[in-house]
């Protein structure tokens, strides 16, 4: 009579032990939207961020100033812990557009993205959500050189 009691006893302590670790897992907001001023595309994007995981992810962004119209697509990686993070991203900026549709930045004869940018930087994201700050070293890589550049953004995760 005594091994089922202990058998019982065993299997629901094993149970609440399984259940206090599946507690401790902590979710994370995997949506940001942000604004960016300066930065990858110039002046100012309006940014989307997703993490895959809470260290790999994507961002696209919109702007348009002066009649130029161009969407920056990059993927960044998130090292450090709650909620300070250093952020490595690399990506381009397609469809940086004159009014005439011609590109801005693109070379005819080398066709492709008009820019290739980069993002070395902080990032301020706690795991529960809220704001998301950014400040970013953003060199941009075109016609073969580089133009050292950078940025700041603000926003909300969700």
């Amino acid at each position: 009579m005594a091994r089922p009691v202990i058998l019982v006893v065993l299997l629901a302590s094993l149970t609440a032990r399984a259940q206090s670790t599946a507690d401790k897992t902590v979710h994370f907001e995997q949506n940001a939207v942000y604004v960016e001023g300066f930065g990858v595309a110039g002046l100012y994007s309006i940014n989307y961020d997703r993490r895959i995981t809470r260290q790999l992810g994507f961002r696209v962004g919109f702007t348009t100033w002066s009649l130029i119209t161009g969407f920056p697509v990059m993927a960044n990686l998130l090292l450090g812990s709650n909620p300070d993070y250093v952020e490595i991203g690399f990506g381009a900026l397609i469809g940086f557009t004159t009014p005439e549709g011609k590109p801005f930045f693109s070379s005819y004869a080398n066709p492709g993205p008009d820019m290739w940018v980069g993002t070395l930087g902080f990032r301020y994201q706690p795991d529960s959500g809220g704001i998301v700050f950014r400040v970013d070293f953003t060199p941009l890589f075109w016609n073969g050189g580089v133009v050292e550049w950078g940025g700041v953004s603000m926003g909300r995760t969700f």
